[in-house]
């Protein structure tokens, strides 16, 4: 299966076949625990089925989403070259299935197969530019801004974040309150802008440039 994962997409039908064969495989429920920021711990992740949420905490406990994983995605890579602490929390959203890839196993492996490096370094370069655009919407996007930002991003070719999200769950990736998040959906809903349909949300029409 890893073969759809793009971190092995350079890797041929056998060294895919070898690599399954020393990663470990584990189901788990939602709401698991995979990783605990802070954590001094070094395997990555590969999520086959399911999705989970890299959490992080503010002093005061609030939790914001900076990023989401579903099937095929992978996380903890960081971690395999510096053995550093974690700098997220991530949790599953619902049951998920994964292949876990420790540093050791990942070591032996890379030094017969040292074309896995190139997209190593692809992948930690992509989290850079990433945290950099994450960083630049915090520091210059309102609210509205992360929230219209987030709806358009996410929308498939009919206008339908196919996701079910409730408002704490889009007030945690936006990094505002319930309270806010719930303000600003409730206007666009009433000005035609978004709808429910099948407790997913729509797009109507084009978001307003500021709210």
């Amino acid at each position: 299966m890893l073969e759809r994962v793009s971190l092995f997409s350079n890797l041929n039908d056998q060294d895919i076949t070898d690599l399954e064969g020393i990663c470990l495989e584990r189901t788990v429920p939602k709401n698991t625990l995979l990783i605990n920021e802070g954590d001094e711990t070094d395997c990555l992740y590969v999520l086959l089925s399911g999705k989970a949420h890299a959490l992080r905490s503010d002093e005061a406990g609030r939790q914001f989403v900076i990023n989401r994983f579903g099937p095929y995605d992978y996380f903890g890579e960081m971690s395999l070259f510096d053995r550093s602490a974690r700098c997220a929390t991530v949790i599953t959203k619902e049951k998920c299935a994964l292949m876990v890839l420790t540093r050791k196993a990942f070591f032996y492996f890379a030094a017969d197969h040292p074309e896995v490096y190139p997209n190593m370094i692809k992948s930690l370069l992509e989290k850079v530019r990433k945290a950099t655009e994450l960083i630049g919407e915090l520091a210059f996007m309102d609210v509205y801004g992360r929230l219209s930002r987030f709806l358009v991003e996410n929308q498939n070719a009919d206008g339908v974040i196919e996701e079910k999200l409730t408002q704490q769950d889009l007030a945690d990736i936006v990094g505002s309150s319930r309270e806010t998040v719930c303000r600003i959906y409730n206007e666009l809903v009433s000005g035609g802008y978004i709808a429910k349909e099948k407790g997913r949300m729509k797009i109507m029409k084009p978001l307003p440039y500021e709210f």
